[in-house]
Formats: C-alpha cells, structure tokens, sequence
C-alpha cells in the first residue's frame, strides 16, 4: 500500500506569485524521486498564502529515509526555503 505525505505550508500572501513559479521548478527534485508515485500542491482559497503538498510514495521510507537525506531534498529546500514562514507541518 502507498503512503500519502500531507505538508501544511506557509508562505507570505504577497510572494505567492512568485512561489508557484519558483515551486513548479523545485518538484522536479521530488519527482525524480525513487518511489516517488505522485503529487500535488493546492492553494488554500480561504487563507491566502496557504498551501498543501500532497505528495504520494511507495512507501514511508522512500521518503523519510530516501529523499529527505538525498541532494534532490536539499536542492527542493534551497529552492522553497527563502519562501517559508516556519516548516512545514507534515504527516502521513
């Protein structure tokens, strides 16, 4: 069975132009991924500057263990990082 990756993330309302952009080069890292099956980002249409990244993988440890200690983890984090209020809230 897959495992869904639910990130709360929050940005500054204003740069959110400039976040999608930066973000759909950024998921590039993610989607090279091993186990990497599927994701998404959706804005919040409630609470500007809002978003949340579905992210699917074959297993947690893809994840957990294989992309976050990967340089595809630390070149998506470069990429986003400048844009994030705090980090990101995730669960599986």
């Amino acid at each position: 069975m897959s495992v869904l990756e639910i990130a709360a993330i929050e940005i500054a309302p204003d740069r959110r132009k400039e976040f999608e952009e930066v973000f759909a080069d950024a998921v590039s890292f993610v989607r090279a991924a091993d186990g990497h099956l599927g994701s998404r980002l959706m804005a919040d249409a409630e609470r500007p500057g809002h978003y949340v990244f579905l992210v699917t993988w074959r297993e947690l440890t893809d994840h957990t263990e294989g992309f976050v200690g990967s340089p595809g983890f630390q070149s998506f984090d470069e990429l986003i990082g400048p844009f994030l209020l705090s980090a990101p809230q995730v669960s599986h």
